[in-house]
């Protein structure tokens, strides 16, 4: 079958940046191993050199393109779904079927569609309901949608049951979830490795402010007997500065700064490194719409603690693992210090197993036979 994907770019600094284009890469693997033909269009090249480095392995598509979007005006946002460019035209009338897998364009009308980040109805209501002009500009929006989703016939797939919960809210829209891949195999491999446990707690993500890194100087001071590891890629210089900065300097003020350990674009090695040393991953940000560190984590055998709200509860083994605030967390940080061992590093990752790779790329199979079937028979 030939298969077109649409994708914004892929980011990548030392390796992979974004759970999206990891959830891209492990797509292209899992298309190309069933056989099938694979165009992808981005907006810019993809630095495959550095993907193969950082993974060990690179599937790369048969041909590439440039989307060439719309200019990235403001006032032009939503209403750029409504016109698919050029390229996306051409990609729908070369390929049996066109899967967007960075989902933000569902009325380019793809034969399917993974969103990753939809949008709540607080976050509508904060960029769309400021004055008259935004309310306007939006509810114009929404008429326009209202009719055009009469037509729809994308798929719509998502990462977890709260974002798919989203789409219905905000949008109206059924979606089914495929949870993204984790290489367990990989992750498992830390288990197995002959690497003193230390009292470390690994947090991994962007350093960006919806990702709330500055909570952890505050669980450090109540965790006393944890040093933190803060692993991370600065994809915005200003504001990946400024959230670096504001870390460094409360954990001055603080008096814990030599708990506090930042390896701020390291290559991929080092985090596996850091990894197989930990007991605990500690997760911040709230309402999180999947987590793929999270689940990594605990298929190396860390115990996960996560904030009680959003899609990372569908991923750790119980509420057990979730916290309200900084003075819950640092006390079930210094629990799973205490009580690690190799017997719940086992548990931890056999729960893992669930968002395995292989079981992704029979989930895509069938979504892709069934959008087929669906599209011939129309």
């Amino acid at each position: 079958m030939k298969v077109g994907i649409i994708h914004k770019d892929v980011a990548t600094v030392t390796g992979l940046v974004g759970g999206g284009d990891v959830f891209l890469i492990y797509l292209l693997r899992a298309l190309k191993e069933k056989g099938h033909t694979v165009t992808l269009l981005t907006t810019k090249p993809t630095r495959w050199d550095v993907i193969e480095r950082d993974l060990g392995w690179v599937f790369k598509p048969d041909e590439e393109g440039r989307s060439c979007p719309l200019p990235s005006i403001e006032v032009a946002g939503l209403y750029r779904q409504f016109f698919p460019p050029i390229p996306v035209m051409w990609l729908k009338n070369k390929c049996d079927l066109t899967f967007d897998s960075y989902g933000h364009n569902l009325f380019w009308n793809n034969d399917i569609i993974y969103m990753h980040t939809p949008l709540t109805q607080g976050e509508l209501d904060a960029k769309y309901q400021r004055n008259l002009f935004t309310k306007t500009y939006y509810k114009v929006y929404l008429e326009i949608a209202k009719r055009l989703k009469k037509r729809l016939k994308t798929k719509i797939l998502t990462n977890s049951e709260y974002s798919r919960s989203i789409i219905s809210a905000t949008m109206g829209l059924d979606s089914k979830v495929v949870y993204p891949p984790i290489d367990v195999t990989l992750y498992r491999e830390l288990l197995a490795r002959d690497t003193e446990k230390k009292n470390w707690v690994v947090t991994i993500s962007r350093f960006m402010r919806e990702k709330r890194l500055e909570l952890i100087p505050e669980i450090a001071l109540h965790a006393k007997n944890a040093v933190f590891h803060i692993i991370g890629t600065a994809p915005s210089q200003d504001a990946s500065n400024l959230i670096i900065e504001t870390i460094r300097r409360r954990s001055q003020e603080l008096g814990i700064s030599d708990r506090i350990k930042l390896h701020i674009n390291q290559p991929s090695q080092e985090k596996m490194d850091i990894l197989a040393a930990s007991k605990v991953y500690l997760h911040t940000r709230k309402n999180e719409y999947f987590g793929m560190a999270i689940a990594e984590a605990m298929g190396g055998g860390l115990a996960p603690i996560v904030p009680g709200e959003g899609g990372q509860r569908e991923i750790v083994p119980s509420e057990d693992f979730t916290y309200k605030d900084p003075e819950e967390a640092a006390q079930k940080v210094e629990y799973w210090l205490d009580h690690w061992s190799k017997e719940s590093a086992l548990s931890f990752s056999k729960a893992a197993k669930k968002f395995s790779y292989e079981r992704f790329r029979a989930e895509i199979d069938g979504v892709l036979l069934e959008s087929n079937i669906s599209k011939i028979r129309s």
